[in-house]
């Protein structure tokens, strides 16, 4: 309850913090000023989100370029919730949001909303990383070792990148700012979470049953159970909007259009010239002396490609867009999958709803910067774990379990399930246990509905095609269970939430394999990580889109430099590595000596 005595305790303390919160902050942020857009540019860059911020702030700083960034969205400056931690679910499903949904699939998502899936995608400065949940996970050294050894390529190997996620990197960390697999100084700043008690008890839970405990997973290691990394800075949001645009706007040759939509490459022959943008509902054209660079996505960069006559020749001639170069553009599309595992407990150790609407909390965080709403929507806790046989000799995680420590249904159900679930997670304490499969095999597309560049395009994830991933995903359920039988647990009174089979699963003996398999193809639930819709390869690989350098095959000027460009998922949360790729890409625009690689 906000009594006066407290009232008048945060008021008086909140004077005391105001000027040094307000003066830091000034001095990380601009407000963009609208300005008329030049005829031409040396660089344009197509998307403004984790990509595109990190390049548009690389390449300007050579103060003999000019640097033009477009996005789609608003910016994101002054903007309550999008800074504040917890409240990154509110900002889906808004104008912040693209709102993507996927198509209907005979096998899979029957489960949920209009047995279609939602994926959630940033259309605001800063893009996804301005919504998302500010995890910090590169991924494991044996991902960008076979992205190397794939591409032939040496500069992706693990040794060579550990350097450009140093770079990027502010570690706020107190344990690991003298740790060599972390960098300071950095734009991106990295943070642990403010823990709730249910953290250490989640941590001595897992020791329990085998998993160490690792202080870094971002280190040597990424095995064991750990407190979260998050992207944050003054227990605020910290994407690399914040950390390379508003900082540099100060600069003359950096300009940022927002609101601004890109329709289409201008395309001289297999030269890539300029875009046309939507702005202020206008048609603008404008040139790029150097290159354009695609920076919109997995979703949005093949589409722009694929609007622009670069693709699968049937598929744009289905349409009659005019070919120019016939590329696998849009296939490969891969993304993480996770289950959703309630857990109830007695003792209030957790967030819970009533906590987070409480206007003491509120006045506590946006006075002081303090209390639950700095907790990036309460995923505080992670664990990684090798499954397969064929990885546990090189310690490769294929399975991730973030636990979210708020009973909550946030998913996008259908509206029985959405129920029924409601009606068992009815308790004011708990966690979700949310199993995710790292390494899926199955593999989905992304095409164009019509031959129109406003449209949305096409979506098939494909999930759960491959047997592997039904199998690793349930073996995430059962590492749940795990937990939740541990006498650590137990002595706090966890439960599994679902006492009771859903409905669409009945026909299955509750908890069996068929019934776990049941659930998960019927409720796939994405973690809005979309990634390899323009894959890099070497150069006669029919599958790649992209080069080593990350240029488009057979085209002029053009680059991809986002997630859609890796061949693989990386074994984690898809920020930390998209920043990498775009810290890497500004050194081979301009002709950098790349970063010399670490001897570790």
């Amino acid at each position: 309850m906000l009594t006066p005595i407290r009232f008048a305790s945060v008021v008086i303390a909140s004077i005391l913090v105001k000027y040094f919160f307000d003066d830091v902050l000034r001095s990380t942020r601009r407000s963009i000023q609208i300005q008329r857009l030049r005829d031409i540019y040396d660089y344009i860059i197509v998307g403004g989100g984790t990509a595109g911020c990190v390049l548009a702030g690389r390449l300007s700083e050579n103060p003999n370029v000019t640097v033009l960034l477009l996005e789609s969205g608003p910016e994101d400056l002054d903007r309550a919730f999008i800074i504040t931690p917890a409240l990154a679910g509110l900002l889906w499903k808004t104008s912040l949001d693209w709102e993507y949904w996927t198509e209907r699939s005979s096998t899979t998502m029957s489960g949920l909303q209009n047995k279609r899936s939602l994926w959630t995608q940033g259309r605001v400065l800063g893009g996804s990383g301005s919504i998302g949940t500010m995890q910090y996970v590169r991924g494991s050294r044996h991902d960008y070792d076979r992205w190397a050894k794939y591409l032939g390529n040496a500069q992706w190997d693990y040794r060579h990148v550990l350097q450009y996620f140093k770079k990027s990197e502010d570690i706020q960390i107190s344990n690991l700012k003298d740790s060599v697999y972390h960098g300071q100084g950095g734009e991106l700043a990295v943070n642990h979470v403010n823990s709730q008690p249910l953290v250490h008890k989640l941590i001595e839970a897992g020791k329990s049953i085998g998993y160490m405990f690792n202080e870094d997973y971002n280190g040597k290691s990424m095995e064991g159970i750990s407190h979260s990394q998050v992207n944050t800075r003054y227990n605020e949001r910290w994407s690399t909007s914040h950390a390379y645009i508003h900082t540099a706007l100060g600069r003359k040759n950096l300009y940022v259009s927002v609101n601004s939509h890109v329709t289409r490459l201008i395309m001289q022959y297999h030269i890539a010239r300029g875009v046309i943008v939507m702005r202020n509902s206008r048609k603008v054209r404008i040139l790029a002396k150097q290159e354009v660079i695609l920076s919109a996505g997995a979703i949005g960069s093949p589409k722009i490609l694929m609007n622009s006559g670069i693709g699968p020749r049937a598929h744009l001639e289905s349409l009659h867009i005019p070919v120019i170069a016939d590329l696998p553009v849009g296939e490969n599309l891969q993304d993480h999958v996770m289950a959703d595992i309630g857990v109830k407990i007695e003792q209030p150790l957790s967030h819970s709803v009533k906590q987070i609407s409480d206007k003491w909390n509120e006045l506590l965080y946006y006075t002081l910067r303090m209390g639950p709403l700095t907790s990036p929507l309460f995923l505080e806790t992670v664990a990684f774990k090798t499954t397969r046989q064929d990885s546990k000799q090189t310690s490769w995680p294929d399975l991730q379990i973030q636990f979210m420590s708020l009973l909550e249904t946030i998913f996008e159900y259908d509206t029985t399930v959405k129920n029924e679930m409601a009606q068992k997670q009815n308790a004011n304490y708990g966690f979700i246990c949310l199993p995710i499969l790292l390494h899926p095999e199955s593999r989905g597309r992304v095409t164009l509905q019509y031959n129109d560049p406003i449209d949305y395009p096409r979506i098939e994830p494909n999930y759960l095609e491959k047997q592997k991933d039904i199998d690793t995903l349930i073996t995430g359920i059962q590492e749940c269970e795990k937990f939740v039988n541990t006498k650590t647990l137990q002595d706090i009174g966890a439960e599994l939430a679902e006492q009771v089979p859903i409905s669409i699963c009945n026909g299955h003996k509750f908890r069996s394999y068929d019934y776990w398999r049941c659930l998960i193809k019927s409720m796939p639930l994405t973690a809005y990580h979309p990634v390899g819709t323009c894959k890099m390869g070497p150069r006669g690989d029919p599958t790649a889109v992209v080069d080593a350098d990350l240029r488009v095959h057979g085209i002029c000027n053009l680059r991809v430099v986002d997630a859609s460009i890796m061949p693989w998922i990386v074994s984690g949360d898809t920020n930390a590595a998209t920043v990498m790729i775009a810290e890497v890409a500004a050194d081979l625009i301009r002709s950098k000596t790349p970063l010399k690689p670490s001897n570790l």
